[in-house]
């Protein structure tokens, strides 16, 4: 019987190891409304996403965004890089390629993209000039990072860089500035990944706790009841990034 327990027991654990790999790097395809409307902020949106994903991931957002008026970049770049500071030479000069003289840039990152962000602009501060919302970004770390690096996980399936998104002091998200631009957070408090429960203090988004999601100097913070993949893609969520780019804060009582 106690065979039996120590089974099962395994098997929990090994459900959850595969699930929070799963909750980092998986995305699903959702049906998007692209209907026309006024013009944006102005300038150009870049989107940068999250850890393993690609700009594939940020399709329905640019999409959103776009049927709101504003002229989106949507940037992809290797997440599998030896250094972070590799990821933001190629996204500055994706975005050197797509905004140039088109007024300010303004970011809109997911997860690993907020982090990204953080490294981007005290090395392009030309490119600071607009404002930035930060959708369920691991500002202060994941404990699931802590725990699947432990395990000899993340390395080899994610990336050098995926190790380093834990809540130790070396790690990056301790390490690097906060951003030099007005910027807001998007964090999730609804979970499938269940791992989140498991290993993250509550509330969270399967992933990284709404705890994590905060940095210093944030102008606004707000909950919205979607996933750690799924925040991405929801209609609200993107009305929210509008108001925010254009105003300085989230819209109140949404």
């Amino acid at each position: 019987m106690s065979g039996l327990v120590r089974g099962v027991g395994l098997g929990v654990g090994a459900i959850a190891v595969v699930a929070a790999i799963a909750g980092l790097v998986v995305g699903w395809p959702v049906l998007a409304n692209r209907d026309d409307a006024g013009g944006g902020a102005g300038g150009t949106v870049v989107l940068l996403h999250g850890l393993g994903r690609s700009e594939a991931n940020m399709r329905i957002l640019e999409w959103r965004l776009e049927a709101l008026g504003h002229r989106v970049c949507n940037v992809g770049y290797d997440t599998r890089v030896a250094t972070i500071e590799d990821a933001t030479e190629e996204v500055a000069r994706a975005i050197a390629a797509c905004s140039a003289g088109t007024g300010p840039v303004h970011f809109v990152t997911h997860s690993l993209g907020g982090l990204v962000l953080r490294a981007l602009l005290p090395r392009h501060p030309e490119l600071g000039t607009g404002r930035a919302v930060m959708l369920a970004p691991p500002n202060q770390g994941s404990e699931i990072a802590d725990r699947l690096r432990d395990l000899g996980w993340l390395a080899p399936v994610l990336g050098p860089l995926a190790p380093q998104l834990g809540t130790r002091p070396e790690d990056l998200p301790k390490r690097l500035p906060a951003l030099s631009i007005p910027f807001g957070v998007i964090a999730g408090d609804d979970w499938i990944n269940p791992a989140g429960p498991l290993w993250l203090p509550a509330p969270h988004d399967g992933t990284v706790s709404v705890e994590s999601t905060r940095l210093e100097g944030m102008s606004d913070h707000i909950v919205l009841p979607y996933t750690h993949t799924f925040i991405v893609a929801a209609e609200p969520v993107a009305a929210q990034v509008d108001t925010f780019l254009r105003q300085g804060r989230f819209r109140s009582g949404d």
